[in-house]
């Protein structure tokens, strides 16, 4: 702990040593994307203050290529992928404003480093460990754009068979026509060089088609989403490996389950249609105003398996977690979910003037929706329907440039009535003073179906009756471009909070749960060389959440332009958190759980990097995990009994082409 507090003295130094940092353009917080996840309701990412990639010198490099979602084809994105911003971070538990943890290789299960409010309407199956790799059809992405566009990427590991391959490509066709796909695969499958029976293979191949009819009145959206996650559980470490000898390697490793896997797999089609009337340009009123009916309908279909067949080699774990054993035939946990939405929306809005090459948006939106969800869900050995209907609202206004409000509510009938989100936003623009952004989020939310009730080889583990869950949360971000500063300050209060114990078995809080939070982000520049810092400080008032204090992450690189035509940046990745007690992540439940068996103590991770670009082709070459080099004789950990694999070198290339 005395190493940790030296190094956030130290951080804390750099932070107010403002007087050696020079300004640069760029890298200011931003709003997270809302999404969606395969097999749950629509899922948006939390208010947090992810700095932004697309800085003033990207504007040339866009090429007039834009992206929307079929839920809101008003609001444009302008697509910059040209700079070398985080390039190296291809994981995408890092690839975020505050990293999520995982099991140590990549494609495993993750969760939040730092509390996150959790996003629900309506019936959930509550297994979301595997959420950021996941793309739903409503997250299929569409483009406008003037050619055709490719962009593709390739990363290999430190054995042939640890790959991670991405491609997206978009064309226009006649008649207001656009196709988009979006492939990526992640391969972890070497065995050297990482711990037993730990493999994964995650899969998305999503396709979407955009239409437009004569005269911009209709307009039609069609996705097709696919995902399939493969994984081999092994529990976690028994007994560390030997890393020092001529033989050594991670395989060496004793693990609690050698047979555990599991399978998810989605896919799902959507249909999302608008009939819109006005929004015409006027000669002096600009853009009226526009009234749009809309219809989304969407098929899914999601299977969830896991399976060790093999028990007898596996006693560790489930003397461990006896109510989780199967029987002679090994343990087997299956779960399909099938459902069939129906959503309407009736809105009115008006959209900014802007030119050809500017990003569409709104000036103000009202809207109200009802979904209709039917769920049909099989579970072994019990069949249930269940129907959701829930009404939706929105309201967005823009009072001048400098103010903006967003809000969004929606309120549960039929089988999940009561249940309910209330949220608001507030953007305020002080100009050369900054920004600030203020938030407020309520909702009740039923029980997820893993907390409800759990079946293991069709025999019954639990069926409990709890209560729903009250959560509200507060947030502000005051954000200072100039100094490139972001400060947030967020509280949670948790009512009749839900939670897996240490013997694998959900409870439910009697006494409200706050956490409270406070976020920094500091990048500072002399000369060519950057120091890019964030820093999470958080407690928690109850020991069921277990969250580090302190999390850091921390980016020193030299930038620069070589021989006239190569943008390079050499240098370090630095992440570490505080002692705490990990929470530990069980393959069975597909959950993670309390333990008290093992800390995640303090470890200073380090990776190196080079990144460069040549015009449109980028690549790079890292050291993960170059601390092992200097302490051989600790591992990595995050979460309770997985540790991170001692240091790998990993090389990526991405292209893009605009043809």
């Amino acid at each position: 702990m005395q190493q940790a507090t030296r190094l956030i003295g130290l951080v804390f130094l750099l932070f107010v040593a403002a007087s050696v940092q020079a300004q640069r353009p760029g890298r200011v917080p931003i709003e997270a994307t809302p999404g969606g996840i395969p097999g749950i309701p629509q899922q948006q990412e939390p208010f947090d203050s992810s700095r932004l990639e697309q800085t003033i010198d990207d504007i040339p490099d866009t090429v007039g290529i834009f992206f929307i979602f079929a839920d809101n084809p008003n609001r444009e994105t302008p697509f910059s992928d040209s700079t070398l911003s985080d390039f190296q971070q291809y994981d995408p538990v890092r690839r975020r404003a505050f990293d999520y943890r995982h099991l140590g290789n990549l494609g495993s299960a993750h969760e939040p480093i730092v509390f996150e409010t959790v996003w629900r309407r309506g019936f959930d199956i509550g297994l979301h460990q595997f959420d950021l790799y996941l793309t739903s059809a409503t997250q299929v992405r569409y483009h406008r754009l003037q050619k055709a566009f490719t962009n593709v990427s390739f990363m290999v590991g430190s054995e042939q068979a640890d790959t991670y391959t991405t491609a997206q490509f978009s064309r226009n066709f006649a008649k207001g026509l656009n196709f988009s796909l979006d492939y990526s695969r992640m391969s972890q499958l070497g065995r050297s060089n990482q711990y037993p029976n730990q493999n994964t293979r995650n899969t998305n191949f999503n396709t979407g088609f955009w239409m437009q009819g004569q005269g911009g009145r209709y307009q039609a959206f069609l996705a097709v989403a696919s995902n399939a996650i493969e994984q081999e559980d092994n529990g976690g470490l028994a007994v560390e490996p030997n890393l020092e000898g001529q033989f050594a390697s991670p395989s060496s490793a004793e693990v609690f389950l050698n047979n555990g896997q599991t399978r998810y797999s989605s896919a799902e089609l959507a249909y999302t249609q608008y009939f819109q009337l006005g929004g015409k340009p006027d000669s002096l009123k600009g853009l009226t105003r526009a009234f749009t009916l809309s219809h989304q309908a969407l098929l899914g279909n999601y299977r969830y398996k896991f399976f060790d067949d093999n028990v007898l080699t596996d006693n560790a774990f489930f003397e461990w977690f006896p109510i989780l054993g199967g029987d002679a035939r090994g343990v087997r946990h299956f779960i399909q979910h099938r459902k069939i939405e129906n959503s309407f929306r009736l809105s009115t809005f008006r959209l900014r003037a802007k030119s050809a090459s500017e990003a569409k948006s709104e000036r103000d939106l009202l809207e109200a929706g009802l979904v209709h969800t039917l769920h049909l869900l099989g579970q072994e050995p019990r069949d249930s329907t269940l129907n959701n209907l829930f009404l939706t609202g929105r309201w967005n206004i823009s009072f001048g440039e400098r103010m903006r409000l967003e809000t969004y509510g929606h309120l549960g009938l039929l089988d999940n009535a009561g249940d309910y989100r209330a949220e608001g936003k507030l953007f305020l623009d002080f100009g050369s003073i900054g920004q600030l952004r203020g938030e407020f989020i309520n909702q009740l939310y039923a029980p997820t179906l893993m907390q409800h009730r759990f079946f293991v080889s069709q025999r019954p583990v639990w069926n409990n009756d709890f209560r729903k869950t009250l959560s509200t949360t507060l947030g502000g971000t005051y954000t200072l471009p100039r100094l490139q500063l972001a400060l947030t300050g967020r509280y949670h209060l948790l009512n009749n909070f839900i939670y897996f114990d240490t013997t694998a078995v959900p409870q439910q809080t009697a006494a409200p749960i706050s956490i409270l939070q406070f976020l920094i982000q500091k990048d500072f520049r002399v000369w060519r060389l950057h120091l890019d810092n964030t820093l999470a400080l958080q407690t928690a008032s109850s020991d069921v959440v277990r969250l580090p204090r302190i999390f850091g992450k921390h980016s020193f690189y030299y930038e620069g332009f070589w021989f006239g035509v190569l943008d390079v940046k050499l240098g370090i990745d630095l992440r570490y958190n505080d002692t705490f007690a990990a929470n530990y992540y069980n393959p069975v439940t597909g959950q993670f759980q309390l333990q008290n068996r093992r800390d995640a103590a303090f470890y200073p991770a380090v990776d190196a990097f080079f990144t460069m670009r040549v015009t449109k082709f980028r690549a790079f070459a890292k050291m993960e995990n170059l601390t092992n080099t200097l302490l051989t004789d600790r591992f990595f950990y995050q979460t309770a009994f997985y540790a991170h694999p001692p240091s790998a070198f990993r090389f990526g290339i991405k292209w893009r082409l605009v043809d």
